[in-house]
């Protein structure tokens, strides 16, 4: 009989074979046997993911799951990674991430600590790859330590009422870039009449169901992963209004449909166009009008968000037209009640690329040591950050530890922070 693997990262894939191929291989180099690896393309052509998996036949650990006949909307190709998946624990990551598969370490010394935890979060860095013609980004490496547990109140603060949110709700916990048990994710799916995935904004349809059933939460501050941005990601259009525009046509012709129309947003005026806040929002009306959750007092948190969602627009010419087309919604909503409360400050483009350390991390260019991919930067970053085995977890999450802070709450990687859209 075949052991269970203690993990099972999943990579849900679309028309991005030579990044897919890139974060396959930063996985697979990793010999231990107790993880499980679900690749599942959904591409145009398969035969080139087809050709090169045949290459990797000899591996046990990798589930594969060439393109159906027809293209898949995300949602099922999100399912049917789910359900192929087998570990006690899942994780999913984007086609142009990467995650590290001794995350089974931290997750089984968790559970010493915390024998009936469901969530398993963690920090992760956030890495644009490289395109000709733009200029070098940078990354920022947390130097915290410790994990802390949470309550699922606290995280409903971070997530419904958008307390401490960037641009998006910073309460993690989703099934994207964090490992959730497999009993848990049985429950959501019962409890949604047989599907793990129901809503197009998958990543935060997870997360909002993981918050309300799950019981027992603990994030550590150390990074295990890597968001990746390539030109085709959603991440890659924040900041960019003619790529939101095409990405958002994609989507819904994928999709069959524009679900701005839904009846349960009929009061809602904001719209997917509007970028990753406005995305995420219309994901949280259909949240609680499907499962009849309320939450209150959340509209100010949400439209400041939206604000700092409009100063990532760096050319003044789209940082007007987005500005002016959420003041447009604003004054539909509510009565205008809350366009007091966006105000977006223009930035303009970083002059310089900032490296070097501050109080709680070091900010590193992301050509450091000829880096080209996130498993190459996340071999720098696992050298700079703490072993595993030195995770204070006794002090932090064991016997009589207390819950997170929201002072803390505020280092939380948001569940997946960037929409995803595949």
């Amino acid at each position: 009989m075949v052991k269970q693997p203690k993990v099972s990262i999943c990579v849900p894939s679309r028309n991005r074979q030579r990044y897919l191929k890139a974060t396959i291989e930063g996985m697979v180099r990793n010999p231990r046997t107790d993880v499980q690896f679900v690749i599942a393309d959904n591409s145009d052509d398969p035969e080139v993911m087809n050709s090169y998996m045949a290459g990797l036949r000899g591996d046990p650990r990798i589930v594969y799951i060439p393109s159906a006949p027809q293209t898949l909307s995300m949602i099922d190709n999100w399912e049917r990674t789910m359900c192929a998946a087998t570990g006690e624990w899942i994780v999913f990551i984007g086609d142009d991430d990467h995650c590290d598969p001794d995350v089974a370490d931290l997750i089984g010394n968790v559970e010493q600590h915390v024998t009936d935890v469901e969530a398993v979060g963690w920090g992760s860095i956030s890495y644009a790859w490289p395109v000709e013609g733009e200029p070098v980004g940078f990354f920022h490496v947390p130097l915290y330590k410790g994990a802390k547990r949470f309550t699922r109140k606290q995280l409903q603060q971070r997530m419904f009422g958008w307390e401490g949110s960037t641009i998006v709700p910073g309460s993690g916990f989703s099934v994207y870039h964090s490992a959730i048990s497999r009993s848990l994710l049985d429950k959501i799916r019962d409890e949604a009449g047989g599907r793990y995935f129901e809503h197009p904004v998958v990543d935060y349809d997870m997360a909002m169901k993981v918050i309300n059933n799950g019981k027992q939460f603990v994030f550590c501050e150390r990074p295990f992963s890597i968001f990746g941005a390539c030109p085709e990601s959603n991440s890659y259009s924040i900041g960019r209004m003619a790529d939101i525009k095409a990405k958002v046509a994609l989507y819904e012709a994928e999709l069959g449909r524009s679900f701005d129309l839904d009846p349960y947003l009929k009061d809602f005026p904001f719209s997917n166009m509007l970028g990753v806040s406005s995305s995420i929002a219309i994901a949280q009306q259909w949240y609680k009008w499907k499962y009849k959750f309320q939450y209150l007092n959340w509209e100010r948190n949400f439209v400041m968000a939206c604000a700092r969602s409009v100063e990532h627009f760096r050319d003044r010419e789209a940082f007007d037209a987005m500005r002016a087309a959420y003041q447009t919604a604003l004054r539909q909503w509510h009565g205008g009640r809350f366009l007091k409360d966006f105000n977006p400050k223009f930035k303009g483009y970083l002059k310089e690329v900032p490296t070097g350390f501050t109080d709680n991390g070091v900010y590193v260019r992301n050509d450091v040591a000829g880096a080209a991919n996130p498993h190459e930067i996340y071999d720098i970053v696992n050298a700079i950050v703490e072993p595993i085995e030195l995770i204070d977890l006794e002090g932090t999450v064991g016997a009589g530890a207390n819950t997170a802070s929201h002072k803390l709450l505020s280092k939380v990687r948001s569940a997946g922070s960037r929409g995803r859209l595949r």
